[in-house]
């Protein structure tokens, strides 16, 4: 009888240690489901955050297709922890010439080339589109997108951004065009059909992003006009500011991480003075020059475009 309640007493415990496996074993799967709820709820929820973006009225009065802005006009600064909003928009036009052949265009698809995680934006940033342009799955782990022929889209680069510095985006464009032998193209075209006929990496849009903590532009009460000409500029600036008299002065110039990467001294006129800077030898991208006389000194900010 002894060795009988031992024995039951063994069995309970044994059942017991696995219900209690069972428990913990379906508590973690309980766990694990809710984590990839969570995920997936933060996946649609990070796409339905995609601003709503706007066809540029310029761009579109124009005659030129493709991606507004251009490389000349490139895109808007930002600063780490502020968000961030650059628009696109996109013109695909109906059709080319190419040695007396009609090419109708069918679509544009943007992905990120193979070597480049992100089209290399930066930290933070993402790229999507509020507009009819069709989804084209993830390539190399970046959305992609269709963009329709004959048809005018806009898409948005859209976050706030984590890291400090200059980025030059890459972004890879294969445009599909079907081959008509007489009469008119479609005005609706075949988003999925025709040939690729040019494969293009785009690597002259710039994204600089300042530091959130670094140096600050000071306007004050008390200021001798300083400002710079042209901004953005490539090569040389002049620039410009008031004194009352002769006196030594110091120019200094920064990169966005407050590193010095110029200065100079100089003795100033009265009146109005002019300070010719050579920003040649320096990468493109955002920086501050503070000009210091007698007591004061005051700082502005400008922009190299390319060297």
């Amino acid at each position: 009888m002894h060795k009988n309640k031992k024995s039951i007493g063994l069995v309970y415990f044994v059942v017991s240690i696995i219900y209690i496996i069972l428990a913990l074993t379906k508590l973690n799967q309980m766990k694990k489901i809710y984590q990839l709820l969570c995920l997936l709820f933060l996946f649609n929820a990070s796409k339905a955050q995609v601003p709503t973006c706007s066809l540029d009225p310029v761009f579109l009065a124009m005659t030129k297709n493709g991606v507004w802005p251009d490389s000349a006009t490139n895109f808007l600064s930002g600063t780490v922890g502020v968000p961030y909003l650059q628009n696109l928009t996109v013109k695909v036009p109906l059709d080319t010439i190419q040695s007396t052949l009609k090419f109708c265009f069918n679509r544009v698809v943007v992905s990120t080339p193979s070597n480049v995680t992100n089209y290399n934006l930066p930290p933070g940033l993402l790229l999507g589109t509020s507009t009819s342009a069709v989804q084209n799955g993830t390539i190399n782990g970046s959305e992609s997108f269709k963009f329709p022929g004959n048809a005018n889209n806009c898409a948005s680069i859209y976050g706030t951004p984590t890291t400090a510095g200059t980025y030059t985006l890459f972004l890879k464009t294969d445009t599909y065009a079907s081959l008509q032998a007489i009469g008119n193209c479609t005005p609706n075209p075949n988003v999925n059909g025709g040939t690729n006929l040019n494969t293009t990496i785009l690597d002259y849009y710039i994204i600089t992003i300042s530091p959130a903590a670094g140096i600050n532009e000071e306007v004050f009460a008390k200021t001798f006009g300083l400002k710079n000409q042209p901004n953005p500029f490539t090569g040389k600036t002049t620039i410009s500011f008031n004194v009352k008299d002769k006196y030594k002065a110091t120019i200094k110039v920064f990169d966005v991480m407050g590193k010095e990467v110029f200065a100079d001294k100089f003795e100033t006129n009265f009146g109005a003075n002019n300070y010719e800077f050579d920003g040649s030898k320096l990468n493109t991208g955002i920086y501050f020059y503070t000009i210091s006389y007698k007591n004061y000194s005051e700082t502005k900010r400008m922009v190299i475009a390319g060297n």
